[in-house]
């Protein structure tokens, strides 16, 4: 009885661990054992993000970056960016890209980092130790399939990709790449040229 009066219950909030501040003090970057670090972050990234990315059908570009070509001609990548000044932390970055568009570098249409998309505030993740590493790497491997994932689901298609371009209203860029959408020609042909020009994995050729 009364079932539409109850309350819907509240949308689970993600659980951050592993983050800290992006910049260590001077004195703090000494106390850390780097090639520890070091090792911990190659570690992690290998055993638990490159097993989950490549799951997905993902394929590994560069040194610490992802990419996958989805059905309608969009590039998606994702990459860990280290701080570079020896805190020994790092981020996550979101993109997609259109690669029936026309270019030498990856000139992404939307971008994103994983711990605005989640929280609305930039968020940074550490790797100082083995112990903090592989809590932080679990916890990155948690939120990718939460939120980046679904955030890609969304724009694989050509209506959910136009909305988020349209949602950009005062980019330029935006109006760049949804006048692309309705005019390049020969997309697949220009898709199989921009995987050769960028140096993309071999395998994304269709």
């Amino acid at each position: 009885m009364f079932e539409i009066f109850k309350k819907k219950p509240p949308q689970q909030v993600f659980r951050f661990v592993g983050n800290r501040r992006t910049f260590r003090s001077p004195e703090e970057i000494q106390k850390i054992n780097k090639d520890e670090a070091d090792s911990a972050f190659t570690r992690y990234k290998k055993e638990i993000i490159d097993a989950l990315l490549l799951s997905y059908g993902f394929h590994k570009y560069k040194t610490r970056a992802y990419v996958r070509l989805n059905r309608i001609g969009l590039l998606e990548y994702i990459d860990l960016q280290k701080e570079r000044y020896g805190s020994k932390t790092f981020c996550v970055n979101i993109a997609v890209k259109p690669l029936y568009c026309e270019s030498k570098i990856l000139d992404f249409s939307l971008r994103e980092r994983l711990g605005t998309l989640i929280s609305g505030k930039d968020v940074w993740w550490d790797y100082a130790s083995e112990r903090v590493a592989e809590a932080s790497f679990r916890n990155v491997a948690a939120a990718i399939e939460q939120y980046v994932l679904p955030w890609f689901t969304d724009i694989s298609n050509e209506d959910g990709y136009r909305a988020k371009l349209k949602s950009l209203h005062s980019d330029k860029r935006a109006k760049e790449f949804l006048n692309a959408m309705d005019t390049t020609e020969d997309k697949e042909r220009r898709i199989q040229e921009s995987i050769l020009e960028l140096g993309l994995p071999k395998k994304m050729e269709r």
